[in-house]
């Protein structure tokens, strides 16, 4: 999603280089071939017949279809074809070759009369052949007896017998999917039962029914059945820590998730509850340790997957949700969530969710066991395709990276807000022949699947149309597997209201695209091997795979595993670890085969379940340390009750941090800003490290009514004392509040301050950058202080100033020297002094939101902005951190710049650039603001008429509908006049960048690392970390408190940029280099310590965090 912003900085070079694997060339035939029911023999349809009585409005699961389930179930080698059905027989469909299919269900005895959903193929009774666990579900009202799950036996001859009650798992819950896995370790497969609420129940309708707690169903809970090894089951969902929750279970998968070498669980739940993230603690037990992993998840969570799609040996997961791709669709679904709304769910114990396609990346597991995630879907470009169900990862090119295959589409458009309202009114008024009439003209969203390629640097590029995947319809269960051996993965799609879909794969055979297909062997009484892991090298290259064949959406892949391998003419290694804890070493393999590997031959390691494999201690650069205790207490103020529209609540800022040694002993001490009514605090550093506060009558303790938002230390009077200036602001403030008076606390020695009164001029406005630098030589330290932004009136800028330093006393000189300072053209939060032409003379570069980096040249006797000959494309951003250093070794100053990067639902580029519209736009004496997104080169909101509705009411109701409200233009909202009245911005890019300077008055651009991006870089250290001679970057920063309807950047755990002293950078995994800074982090800081160094993150409403850099 983010490529256009590449294009845009026309000079960024590429963040990753594209593996040598093959791409399939442009304009070559599709990668997938549709075949007809006519050429396969498969014509079964999943046929959904609705009444009066049943429909979606009854039953408002009728629409979620069923499942594919694919395997050998005769041990021909090919595999074969299971397809569930609700209202009509589940369909077998034995494998003839070339994709030729025989419809075998009456002979088979696998006919079904109930509401068939999820097919799970397991080798049950350890026979050798696959048998067919049929998970089933119904309406509210339907019976116990008709919701009974049910378990076809394998004969061996083509022919099943029904033998759930025999076994125990005759389950009679509302169950959506069913997955084997031994999570135990006694080698038997147990059974996870994935079930669902069949009630009415909302997020908000929580008052009768506390979270966790299920009073009336308590068949609908999920259930973890043991396997007693003698064919029965025994339920052990409660003594295992299976929740009891009210909740709509809609998709499992099962991976070793934390890499411990055993099973874990991922339930994907459609609105309610969170999902749950149930980690085994390898003693019978299971824990959900979601809060602990994840930031966020998908609100209305649907199928799921899990896989290592970055081949960094780490499990990732990608789970689907209902979000469309296009902005006017978006806006006629979604929006109606207030602040208010938000913490009331928060306080029922609920954590944020959002309306999105998640795609968690794993960073790796912390110390204490618990797998860290970055949820990067819109950076990788995942995060929109329409009402998804499943969600595959499967490598369908053959050039080493998983790619995704997710099944879309919706028979009734029941999300449409014009339709809720319509149908509100008619139960209101009980109009039931209404609201029947509304339900059958309601329109469809019939829409095509959506595959995605992987580009091997952590971003993916729709490839729907040209692989051949653009068919309308209703899809839903898929499954891959190479139907006709030729080493490529085809696909199976259960469709509602169609004939089942059957995509070969019609990959050319060249020596880009090379495979290797795995068949394993296990033992009794796991004679699939279910829950070993494999890890393959060839070319150069690692992949890791998870042996479960249970994924996506109600489905059963084929439980032969498949590697692409691209350009790789050899696998130069193959391990196996079963689950037994077995470990084979398999070495030059030759390509394009199936390779059988079995468990008799593996020898034992410490690798296996017997020994925990979860990362030990090791030496790892960074520390943490517990040297400061402080934690930052956030103000109660909420932004959105003065400007509802806010893209984020500007409030959430402190505290800044300020680093100097203030008492002469030579190490650093750290002064933390203070919020309103709480003051700043000053730590003094002990010979230790550790860090006492310096208590003795610091005057800040009696300015405690202000709010910090910038400090910095410097010798202020030329004494050779780091004196102490801090800039104040507050989002609730008047504009020209006696509260927003920047301060300066003198340093009298030893570290004892006082506020000199009479220092600076009058600053009655917002302020938090600030920088020192002696920018007319005569050796005292001059002050930038940049205006952050109007209290109350976002986005409107403020003025900045440049202090001229006369012997301690700061005189205003910006209108004489640098009079573009007090229009700056944007909202400054960050500045630096730096010589960037070479002449000896300091210079000014700021940075802000919604404006370019701009560079302020120092002729001597003003500053002059210098921007438009620089040579740099168009750089409007929110940019929030800037940092100056050589990079390369040149001797001249490069700069780098964090931005909102590229994992935020505000996103930009040169033909969809991002902007806002503000003005008293209503009447209502408060600015308003309006986001908006260029489409086809035309502004239009950026939401829709449930969101920005109640905020602009007058204009609103010109609109009818919010499908009326959702196509208006800028202009048609407002007419011609108003928008050009208006306070008007637009952002160019949201990448953080490296700039390097050409030494002629010049710099080049180009992005960080991919990972950089995936939040953004609210604080920035540039530090010779390692000791290598290069310098380094060290970068935090998420953006919490967005929109509530809209999800937050909120990815970042830290990150560890290496630089290799040419200008670019490597992200080192925040698990690898111990930086795990996952907070609300708003600010960094580096100081000088006893032991050498440490780096301070400041977190907003958070605890203090400190990290001492301990080179190898």
């Amino acid at each position: 999603m983010f490529r256009p912003s590449l294009r845009s900085l026309a000079t960024l070079v590429p963040i990753v280089a594209l593996m040598s694997c093959g791409r399939q060339a442009a304009g070559g035939p599709p990668l997938f071939r549709l075949l007809s029911p006519a050429q396969t023999g498969v014509t079964f349809a999943n046929t959904i017949t609705t009444n009066d009585s049943l429909n979606v409005q009854t039953d408002e699961y009728v629409y979620n279809g069923a499942g594919v389930g694919i395997g050998d179930i005769d041990n021909d080698g090919l595999p074969d074809i299971f397809l569930a059905g609700n209202m009509v027989t589940s369909r077998l469909y034995r494998n003839k070759g070339t994709m030729r299919f025989e419809d075998i269900t009456e002979s088979a005895g696998v006919k079904t009369s109930t509401w068939a959903t999820g097919a799970t193929m397991v080798d049950i009774n350890n026979d050798g052949y696959l048998d067919i666990y049929v998970s089933v579900s119904g309406p509210p009202w339907s019976k116990p007896e008709e919701r009974a799950n049910l378990l076809f036996i394998n004969n061996g001859d083509h022919t099943f017998t029904e033998a759930a009650a025999q076994y125990g798992i005759a389950d009679t819950g509302f169950t959506t999917h069913a997955v084997f896995l031994d999570y135990n370790g006694d080698g038997y497969l147990d059974l996870f039962l994935l079930n669902n609420s069949p009630k009415d129940f909302a997020r908000g309708d929580v008052a009768g029914h506390p979270v966790g707690m299920r009073g009336t169903t308590p068949g609908s809970y999920n259930q973890l059945y043991r396997n007693n090894g003698d064919g029965t089951f025994t339920n052990v969902s409660a003594e295992a820590g299976i929740l009891r929750e009210v909740g709509y279970g809609l998709g499992v998968a099962v991976a070793d998730v934390n890499g411990d070498g055993w099973p874990d669980i991922y339930v994907s739940n459609d609105i309610t509850p969170n999902d749950v993230l149930y980690i085994n603690n390898r003693d019978g037990t299971f824990s959900d340790r979601a809060a602990a992993s994840l930031k966020h998840s998908s609100f209305a969570g649907m199928g799921v997957d899990i896989g290592d799609f970055n081949n960094d040996g780490r499990p990732d997961i990608l789970q689907v949700d209902m979000m469309p791709p296009a902005l006017s669709r978006r806006k006629r679904m979604s929006g109606f969530l207030t602040y208010g709304g938000q913490l009331e769910l928060r306080s029922r114990g609920f954590r944020d969710d959002y309306d999105i396609n998640s795609l968690q990346l794993n960073n790796g597991v912390t110390s204490h066991g618990d797998a860290v995630f970055s949820e990067i879907g819109r950076l990788a470009g995942v995060a929109y395709t329409d009402w998804s169900w499943s969600a595959l990862f499967g490598d369908f090119d053959n050039d080493g990276y998983k790619d995704i295959f997710i099944t879309n589409g919706y028979p009734k458009a029941v999300t449409d807000l014009d339709y809720q309202r319509a149908m509100l009114s008619a139960r209101r008024t009980g109009d039931n022949r209404r609201a029947l009439s509304l339900l059958k003209e309601l329109h469809s969203y019939e829409v095509s699947n959506s595959v995605f390629r992987n580009e091997g640097d952590l971003t993916f590029s729709d490839k729907t149309k040209e692989w051949g995947m653009d068919h309308r319809g209703f899809s839903y269960g898929a499954a891959y597997a190479d139907l006709n051996n030729d080493g490529k993965l085809d696909l199976v799609v259960n469709r509602i209201n169609a004939a089942a879909s059957i995509y070969e794969n019609a990959q050319p055979k060249d020596d880009a695209h090379h495979y290797l297909e795995i068949a394993l062997q296990g033992e009794s009484p796991n004679a699939r091997g279910i829950g070993s892991s494999l890890i393959l090298t060839a070319g150069g290259h690692k992949q890791y795979l998870y042996h479960s064949p249970y994924r996506g959406y109600m489905s059963t892949m084929d439980d032969r595993e498949h590697f692409g391998l691209g350009r790789a003419k050899r696998v130069d290694s193959l391990e196996v670890i079963w689950p037994d804890g077995r470990y084979q070493l398999l070495t030059r393999l030759d390509v394009d085969r199936m390779v059988t590997v079995r468990q008799r031959d593996g020898t034992r390691s410490l690798r296996g379940r017997d020994t925990s494999r979860i990362p030990q201690p090791v030496s790892r650069v960074f520390q943490p340390v517990r040297a400061i205790r402080y934690k930052h207490q956030a103000g109660s103020f909420v932004d959105y009750t003065v400007q509802p529209l806010l893209p984020y609540m500007l409030s959430s800022q402190g505290p800044p941090l300020a680093v100097g040694d203030v008492n002469g002993d030579g190490l650093d001490d750290v002064f933390i800003g203070g919020a309103a009514g709480v003051p700043g605090k000053l730590f003094i550093q002990r010979k230790d490290g550790s860090f006492v506060e310096s208590t003795h009558g610091q005057p800040w303790a009696a300015d405690n009514a202000y709010e910090d938002w910038g400090a910095l230390f410097f010798d202020a009077n030329g004494d050779g004392l780091p004196d102490l200036y801090v800039a104040s602001c507050g989002y609730q403030l008047a504009p020209k509040s006696r509260l927003l008076q920047d301060r300066l606390y003198v340093n009298q020695g030893g570290g004892r301050f006082v506020r000199d009164t009479q220092a600076l001029p009058e600053i009655r406005s917002c302020t938090a950058a600030v920088a020192a630098g002696d920018f007319n030589g005569d050796g005292r330290l001059d002050l930038f202080v940049g205006g952050r932004l109007t209290p109350r009136n976002y986005p409107y800028p403020t003025r900045s100033y440049l202090l001229r330093n006369d012997r301690g006393h700061f005189t205003d000189v910006t209108e004489e020297v640098a009079p573009e300072l007090i229009q700056p053209g944007g909202m400054i939060t960050a500045a630096v002094w730096i010589d960037f032409d070479g002449d000896g003379q300091l210079d000014l570069v700021t940075a802000g939101e919604w404006m370019p980096l701009q560079f302020y040249k120092n002729d001597g006797k003003r500053l002059r902005d210098v921007t438009a000959s620089m040579g740099l494309p168009p750089l409007r951003g929110w940019w929030y951190s800037l940092v100056s250093g050589d990079f390369n070794h040149d001797g001249r100053p490069d700069l780098v710049a964090g931005n909102l990067g590229w994992n935020s639902s505000y996103t930009t580029w040169s033909q969809r650039k991002f902007g806002v519209y503000a003005l008293e736009f209503t009447g209502n004496r408060t600015t308003d603001i309006v986001l908006t997104q260029q489409v086809g080169g035309t502004e239009y909101p950026f939401y829709g008429l449930a969101t920005l509705g109640p905020a602009i009411y007058p204009l609103a109701l010109r609109f009818p509908t919010y499908a009326a409200f959702s196509e208006a233009s800028i202009p048609q909202l407002f007419g011609p006049s108003q928008p050009q009245q208006a306070l008007h911005y637009q952002a160019d890019t949201f990448a953080s960048v490296y700039l390097q300077n050409h030494g002629n008055g010049t710099f080049s651009v180009s992005a960080l690392p991919a990972l950089a991006q995936a939040s953004p870089i609210r604080g920035i250290v540039a530090h010779d970390v390692d000791g290598d001679g290069n310098i380094d970057l060290i970068v935090a920063g998420n953006l919490y408190d967005t929109e509530p309807n809209t999800a937050p950047a909120d990815a970042g755990n830290g990150l560890w940029l290496r630089g290799d002293g040419a200008g670019h950078f490597t992200a080192i995994a925040p698990v690898e280099s111990g930086f795990l800074a996952p907070r609300h982090v708003t600010g960094l800081a580096l100081a000088k310590t006893a032991a050498g160094s440490a780096v301070l993150v400041a977190n907003h409403g958070d605890s203090l965090q400190a990290f001492d850099i301990r080179r190898r």
